[in-house]
């Protein structure tokens, strides 16, 4: 990299502390131009240096700071590094920015110090995007599996996947040089032998997504149901706070409301909606039209009904939803005004999965329900098996799933007895799918998609 980025690290709010990172070639100049200390920082590496920053233009002292300098190639990035430690004032962040800029670095862009510790082999790809889901985590089962991927765990088992991939594709390259020999029945088999156990290490790992994503993105729930049967009020017990509007007037919510909660480490997206009914209220067509779109992006659907309700007013919004819902459970609320609706069945159970009974007033039937909801998510990870890592990303399970058919299609060619040429040739293109996953293949392209979800200064 020839050019010199510097970027605030920290939250642009007022706070005890700022930090503001600095990678480049000119990295040392800059420290020199730009702070004064008793001690030189790039004489003392890795130590944290006492001083004052100093203004580029006029050399007046903006702030008391805290410098410190990683040498290349023993930085984050792998280039000269450097880091100033100072009071969180936004004013001082742009007089230091201003200062950076002035004496030549550029500002950094989003991920651009991930990017380079990347393109220096400090990071593969994998570990890249492992940083941003860190930084990101809001559970902790997700932050466990995304230091697990930092770590390299994930990078391991695709390593260990390609490698008897490729001492294959050398073996059939090898009849292709010397086509007078030719592939000997035993050969063959073994050959189609190894080509199976690699897809099915691969298919295993797919058979990890599930799981990965929902710890990663967080296990979505959709509560839906008539007006006034007690959607938001469940909304607001679950997540311990009035964060839904609760009124005795129908059609309260009239928008889409997601609040997270973490149980047993893992995260759920709770999201209220506006009841399903026949309406002439546009406001109210508008936002029961939200909810319709968002049964797509839910992993569970949870149909709230009032257990004191005659007119059965629920079997028009359950129409609405079980087409498309992944899973519906019943929520039967109010049975403190009703306890004989407890245990009664409302729904046949190949359409509601489950049934729930409860009261939002008592807290009745609560707990069960949050127990609930992480035994689904564990139920998810039971198809783990012995699975050695996690795929959380959907641009590995996409590459996988390439990698998998590939294979499936060199699988085939070698019992048809099809050239060799063409079996080698789906190998490879498993092999580059798995590279990609690592970042041994890219495109620029690739690389933009990923590193602009990062924040700057990252």
């Amino acid at each position: 990299m020839t050019t010199t980025i510097a970027a605030l690290a920290t939250s642009p709010a007022p706070a005890g502390i700022a930090v503001i990172r600095v990678s480049g070639p000119d990295t040392r100049r800059a420290l020199a131009a730009l702070f004064r200390g008793k001690q030189d920082p790039v004489q003392s590496p890795r130590k944290m240096i006492y001083g004052h920053l100093l203004d580029h233009k006029t050399g007046n002292i903006i702030d008391h700071a805290l410098a410190v300098y990683m040498p290349n190639p023993f930085s984050f990035t792998g280039e000269d590094v450097a880091e100033f430690q100072f009071h969180g004032s936004p004013l001082i962040v742009q007089k230091m920015l201003r200062s950076l800029f002035a004496f030549g670095a550029s500002p950094a862009e989003p991920g651009e110090f991930t990017k380079r510790a990347f393109l220096n082999g400090k990071l593969d790809l994998v570990q890249a995007e492992a940083v941003a889901d860190i930084i990101e985590a809001s559970s902790e089962r997700a932050l466990q599996l995304a230091t697990e991927q930092l770590k390299g765990s994930l990078s391991a088992t695709l390593t260990s996947i390609g490698e008897p991939l490729r001492d294959t594709l050398a073996e059939l390259e090898a009849h292709i040089d010397f086509p007078e020999e030719d592939i000997s029945p035993e050969d063959q088999q073994t050959i189609q032998t190894h080509l199976e156990q690699t897809n099915g290490a691969i298919q295993q790992l797919l058979g990890t997504h599930s799981y990965g994503s929902l710890v990663r993105e967080g296990f979505h729930i959709l509560l839906c149901g008539a007006p006034n049967a007690g959607k938001s009020s469940l909304l607001n017990k679950l997540v311990g706070k009035k964060r839904a509007i609760v009124t005795e007037i129908s059609g309260t919510t009239r928008d889409l409301i997601e609040e997270s909660i973490t149980i047993n480490g893992y995260q759920f997206v709770l999201c209220d909606s506006a009841g399903l009914i026949d309406t002439n209220d546009k406001v109210e067509q508008i936002g029961i039209e939200l909810a319709k779109d968002k049964i797509a992006w839910a992993d569970l659907v949870l149909l709230v009904v009032d257990a004191t309700e005659t007119d059965e007013k629920w079997k028009s919004a359950l129409e609405l939803i079980r087409h498309d819902a992944k899973q519906i459970w019943m929520i039967i609320n109010k049975i403190d005004l009703d306890p004989h609706a407890i245990g009664k069945i409302f729904c046949e159970s190949t359409i509601c999965h489950r049934n729930f009974y409860i009261s939002t007033e008592t807290q009745s039937g609560l707990e069960d329900l949050r127990d609930a909801f992480v035994d689904e998510v564990a139920h998810t990870k039971s198809a783990l098996s012995d699975a050695n890592s996690v795929v959380t990303h959907e641009r590995h399970r996409r590459c996988l799933e390439r990698a998998s058919d590939a294979l499936t299609e060199s699988l085939d060619a070698l019992k048809n007895n099809v050239p060799t040429e063409v079996v080698c040739a789906e190998i490879r293109t498993a092999l580059t799918a798995l590279e990609e996953i690592i970042g041994k293949t890219y495109t620029e392209d690739i690389l933009g998609r990923i590193f602009a979800k990062f924040c700057i200064g990252k």
